[in-house]
């Protein structure tokens, strides 16, 4: 026997096709696994599953798993595995969002959200608010013990079972982020240029980011404590987030609509309402930030012009 591990490491793409396996071949963990996240006994017939599903505006979906529910609606699983990773900005609210936009554009008739990860990931204090953020959470503790108790029927599932536990080990070990080297730099030019310019728009300090990272926050002074104001480098847009006030939306739409300022919009983002304005794209992975600086000039000028709109307003009835 070689003394070595078993697998040198386990990386999410690893699980998301394990599952998506599952959700391709296996009828019995369909059963389970929808059960599971829906509450009860509702899978009838599967309608498909596909990999890292994109939106241009509203990122990626891990996995989806459509199939129809023994009471006829077209019904969607929007599916986030986490193994050690940290959650990005608003990452929960974004698979909602995609998952009301696929009702709406006809592609199922009702969804909903789970996130799939190891049980202290999901426990812990700093992921505990990422995890709630989805309509149901399933951990890998719980889909290596489905293996593990049909290991006797065959050895793949055994297989399956070492690669879920490999996962759950990794966690435990602790995550070790890849720092991307041209974003971090991107980001301290930012940060510098930023904080020179307009230091009431308080932007968040400069640290390593992942290549993922490609949200900015700013928390100005002049703002209630669950306001705050996000630069989405990549996908183009600067908003406002009233953070956890969807129930009070109506109650926003009407206390906004009228001062929005020209291509502004209002709309539910998850648990939170935001005010988004678009902005031209940055590309701060393989452009300097000083070949595109014009463009930052333009995402903070319109970042000043959320902050007076909310700040002159955040007063009123």
């Amino acid at each position: 026997m070689l003394d070595v591990k078993f697998v040198a490491s386990i990386a999410e793409r690893d699980v998301d096709l394990l599952v998506m396996e599952e959700l391709s071949v296996s009828t019995e963990f369909r059963e389970w696994f929808s059960s599971r996240v829906f509450g009860e006994p509702i899978y009838q017939a599967a309608l498909g599953a596909w990999h890292s599903v994109s939106d241009a505006h509203l990122g990626e979906s891990d996995i989806v798993f459509l199939f129809e529910a023994m009471e006829g609606p077209r019904t969607a699983i929007l599916i986030e595995n986490k193994i050690d990773a940290p959650p990005q900005p608003r990452q929960g609210e974004r698979y909602r969002l995609r998952g009301e936009k696929g009702t709406k554009e006809g592609y199922w008739e009702r969804f909903k959200t789970c996130v799939i990860a190891p049980s202290k990931y999901l426990a812990s204090a700093k992921h505990s608010e990422h995890s709630e953020s989805y309509d149901a959470s399933v951990s890998y503790e719980e889909i290596l013990a489905y293996f593990q108790s049909r290991s006797p029927r065959s050895e793949r599932f055994s297989y399956k079972a070492r690669i879920l536990l490999e996962g759950i080990e990794q966690n435990r070990r602790g995550y070790q982020p890849e720092f991307n080297r041209e974003l971090t730099t991107f980001v301290a030019d930012y940060y510098a240029f930023a904080s020179a310019k307009h230091p009431e728009l308080g932007m968040q300090e400069a640290k390593p980011r992942p290549a993922a990272s490609t949200w900015i926050a700013f928390y100005p002074r002049s703002l209630p404590k669950e306001v705050y104001l996000v630069h989405q480098l990549t996908t183009g847009f600067v908003k406002a987030f009233f953070n956890g006030r969807a129930e009070s939306f109506d109650g926003l739409k009407e206390k906004y609509s009228g001062k929005l300022p020209p291509g502004a919009s209002i709309a539910v983002a998850g648990k939170s309402v935001s005010i988004s304005m678009d902005v031209p794209k940055l590309d701060p992975h393989s452009r300097t930030f000083t070949e595109q600086q014009d463009v930052v000039v333009v995402a903070l000028q319109r970042l000043v012009v959320l902050e007076r709109l909310v700040a002159e307003n955040s007063g009123v009835q």
